[in-house]
């Protein structure tokens, strides 16, 4: 029979999902770039979906938005490896408890 209880490593998976997709999704690190030799006009965080949109001119030209992808990938390389060692700590204390604890 399943257990009624929520475990804490479950609750690490849903935050861990959690932030992958804030990060994966909502918050994408872009340059705004525009103009024929890609000058930076600016650097934001953006919704996903918006990278398409050109709504703003700089010179007469339309600002393009260039994801990212080192900064994605260490942020999210950074928040696995904070959740795969949270992931680590609770197995081992889970481990320990229902040993007895070491005494």
């Amino acid at each position: 029979m399943l257990k009624n209880r929520i475990s804490p490593k479950s609750i690490v998976l849903v935050v861990y999902l959690a932030i992958i997709i804030l990060e994966g999704v909502v918050f994408i690190p872009a340059a705004e770039v525009w103009g024929p030799d890609d000058s930076i006009h600016g650097y934001t965080y953006t919704f996903l979906f918006n990278l398409v949109k050109d709504s703003t001119e700089v010179n007469g030209f339309n600002v393009a938005y260039k994801i990212d992808i080192i900064r994605l990938l260490y942020t999210i390389g950074i928040t696995t490896l904070i959740a795969a060692v949270v992931w680590a700590l609770l197995s081992l204390w889970e481990k320990e408890d229902s040993t007895g604890g070491s005494r």
